[in-house]
């Protein structure tokens, strides 16, 4: 795999200027993901010079200390110095734009008192302190880093972008454990395959020095693992004879045992697959970080590869955000998802987000069934920048397309549930990197500013909306189903959108989301059922007021089961503490009809944290 670089689309609003200057950096590196170190930036100014009451930008890679120029004893001092003594620089920090830059505060430095010529010099020491320790702290991401430059030499706020501002890379750590993914249906005397992928503390790809893993089969004999590429290894052809749930085991030298995820061997193929997939990724055509080279093909590439061979994902989408991409890189995403797409092994979605803020009821993926002429619409637009006007250009695509809110409870852009159309808006994304939107209260809430009250996907459902429930990563860098990684900050792990499909293609795969036969997780492959009165999770049935409501849940999980939890009407009405990987529940609501139409879904939560929602079921009187 090709290791990511801040987005194209992040700097869209500047352009590479001609004549501005060079950079070097000092040290060169690289340096290890989440080490300590210090760096010398130095500008030459070129022909253009630098006009008084202009100046030069420096924006540190995201991830990196936040520059700040108040205390020199504390991260991310910058000290300066100019060749030129006729000249003073004038310091400040300017803050990221939502939505628009999405990159770390930029230190400036306005030219004052004199004019800046060819040949003049700005030196930058980057976590500079009285002590020499060094100051900056690493990204957790490994990848290669720009120290961007950027320069108005008119004075006049024309910012433009130094060509070739300083990079190097920044190196994963030692392996640290080892990932295991694997179906979680398959025929008894029928091959499959276990990926294994070995990761370092900060849960990057561990490139160099990873062993080689083996599999344990169910008769203790064992088989080595081929390596793919590095840190990457795959078992092929595994074939277990008995029925049942199995979770094999997976050993590697230096490393405690894992096992894979619950893997339910039957007599014959089922009716419906589950699929595990991400639909929600940050790329470089928008916000997120992007792989080398920077072309817009390569980035959407580099997102599907990732969820496809390095995160075990059966299917994701390339979600940048559409304000930020232009119809060239859209049509990029589209042609990829057609290029991807393999029946039987991966589905590439074709998606882009919709990005809201909060009087627009927040941010919506859109999703379409179709890779073809199929219209990006932007936010910002007059004819696209409400929710109901975004339906009603989609009108054409009706039962072809769904827009899916995401992070509800954001205080910025999250959804206050004003607008709502059923025949575009299926789903709600529970949860992903930036945290749980099912209540107030909820386990592993908002990591940024949050409003549970009447934003919560409980709020959503108690206002009758109909909607099934998904999760997602919400990665920024561009490697969707293993993440934990927002801008600038790690956050929870990224969730799992888990879908029982009739068919291993895009068809199905939308159709299970579509009927709402689909759950969430917090990024754990839980077989998760839920049955009321034999109606699986996403229906809508009618009862009348005697009849009998038998709720079943069976689930196979990665720990221990600590609760499962039904819900009713958002109040919790029943409660179970199995303790065990295998659980199965069966309950009786005794209380019958509350309402014109009741609704009821399902929280599990393993012992390990980790937890699984399902999709609701609806009873009508």
């Amino acid at each position: 795999m090709i290791t990511p670089r801040r987005g194209i689309g992040a700097l869209r609003e500047y352009l590479y200027g001609e004549n501005i200057g060079q950079a070097k950096i000092e040290p060169e590196g690289p340096i290890l993901v989440g080490r300590l170190g210090k760096w010398r930036i130095i500008f030459r100014v070129g022909p253009r010079g630098i006009s008084q009451g202009g100046g030069l930008r420096f924006t540190p890679p995201n991830g990196f200390t936040t520059p700040q120029i108040e205390d020199m004893t504390k991260p991310g001092y910058c000290r300066f110095l100019c060749s030129n003594d006729q000249v003073v620089l004038v310091p400040s920090l300017v803050e990221p734009v939502l939505g628009y830059t999405f990159l770390p505060a930029s230190l400036e430095l306005k030219v004052q008192d004199s004019s800046l010529v060819e040949g003049d010099s700005i030196e930058i020491e980057y976590g500079w302190t009285p002590s020499g320790i060094p100051g900056v702290q690493a990204q957790a991401l490994s990848m290669s880093v720009e120290f961007t430059l950027s320069i108005d030499s008119a004075g006049q706020g024309n910012w433009e972008l130094l060509p070739n501002s300083p990079t190097f890379d920044v190196l994963p750590e030692e392996p640290s454990f080892i990932w295991v993914t694997s179906p979680a249906q398959v025929v008894t005397g029928g091959g499959f395959s276990v990926r294994a992928v070995v990761r370092d503390c900060f849960h990057n790809i561990a490139t160099k020095g990873a062993p080689i893993p083996k599999l344990q089969k169910p008769d203790e004999s064992s088989v080595s693992f081929r390596q793919e590429s590095p840190g990457i290894f795959v078992c092929e052809n595994v074939v277990l004879q008995a029925k049942g749930v199995h979770r094999l085991k997976v050993l590697a030298d230096g490393f405690p045992a894992v096992h894979t995820p619950p893997i339910k061997v039957l007599d014959d193929a089922p009716e419906r697959a589950l699929l595990f997939g991400d639909p929600h990724c940050m790329s470089g055509l928008c916000v997120g970080e992007y792989p080398r080279p920077s072309t817009a093909r390569e980035i959407v590439e580099y997102v599907h590869s990732y969820a496809r061979d390095c995160a075990g994902m059966d299917f994701a989408a390339c979600t940048s955000l559409a304000m930020r991409m232009d119809e060239a890189q859209w049509k990029e995403v589209t042609e990829a998802a057609n290029r991807f797409s393999e029946a039987g092994r991966y589905v590439a979605l074709p998606a882009y987000e919709w990005f809201g803020m909060l009087e627009q009821d927040g941010n919506k993926n859109v999703y379409f069934l179709d890779d073809q002429d199929i219209p990006k619409l932007d936010s910002r637009s007059s004819d696209s920048d409400h929710p109901e006007k975004l339906w009603k250009q989609l009108e054409k695509f009706e039962g072809r397309v769904m827009t899916i809110p995401h992070h509800s409870v954001s205080a910025v852009i999250g959804t206050r549930w004003r607008w709502h159309d059923p025949r575009f808006q299926r789903l709600v994304e529970i949860y992903s990197c930036w945290g749980n939107s099912e209540a107030n209260g909820c386990e592993r809430p908002l990591v940024n500013p949050a409003r549970y009250e009447g934003q919560s996907v409980q709020d959503a459902l108690e206002k009758g909306y109909r909607l099934g429930i998904i999760a997602g990563s919400d990665t920024h860098t561009s490697q969707p189903g293993f993440s934990n990684r927002l801008r600038l900050k790690n956050a929870w792990r990224g969730g799992l959108a888990c879908v029982w499909a009739e068919t291993f293609d895009r068809e199905g795969i939308f159709k299970a989301l579509w009927e709402r036969r689909c759950y969430g997780t917090t990024g754990a492959r839980i077989i998760l059922e839920f049955f009321l009165n034999d109606a699986p999770m996403g229906s809508e049935i009618k009862l009348d007021e005697s009849a009998k409501r038998k709720l079943m849940i069976q689930a196979e999980a990665c720990s221990p089961v600590h609760k499962v939890v039904i819900i009713k009407n958002a109040r919790e009405i029943h409660v179970a503490e199995p303790g065990r990987e295998s659980v199965s529940v069966e309950w009786i609501d005794q209380s019958g009809r509350e309402r014109e139409s009741d609704y009821y879904y399902v929280r599990l939560i393993q012992d390990d944290g980790e937890m699984a929602w399902s999709s609701p079921i609806w009873v009508d009187g």
